[in-house]
């Protein structure tokens, strides 16, 4: 999960700087249409990996709310292991 989210992070700054690229375009007389399907793919990126981040970051408290409660049911100290 994690190296899909950083995949999809990394696709999203590319994507990101194509749009600046078709952006700096558009400014020297190119076209918009492109810009815009460059930024829109960008921005599905970048909300897919945060949304993928936050999933994995409530899967790890769940598990370690387990694991915390498995050290306190066996009388393993938990402090040091977070």
């Amino acid at each position: 999960m994690t190296r899909f989210t950083i995949g999809l992070t990394i696709i999203s700054l590319a994507l990101l700087f194509i749009a600046y690229g078709k952006g700096v375009g558009v400014i020297h007389g190119g076209g918009a249409l492109s810009h815009m399907y460059w930024a829109t793919g960008a921005l599905f990126a970048a909300a897919a990996a945060d949304f993928f981040a936050v999933a994995h970051l409530a899967r790890s408290e769940r598990m370690l709310r387990q694991f915390r409660a498995l050290c306190e049911k066996h009388g393993v100290p938990f402090e040091g292991l977070e």
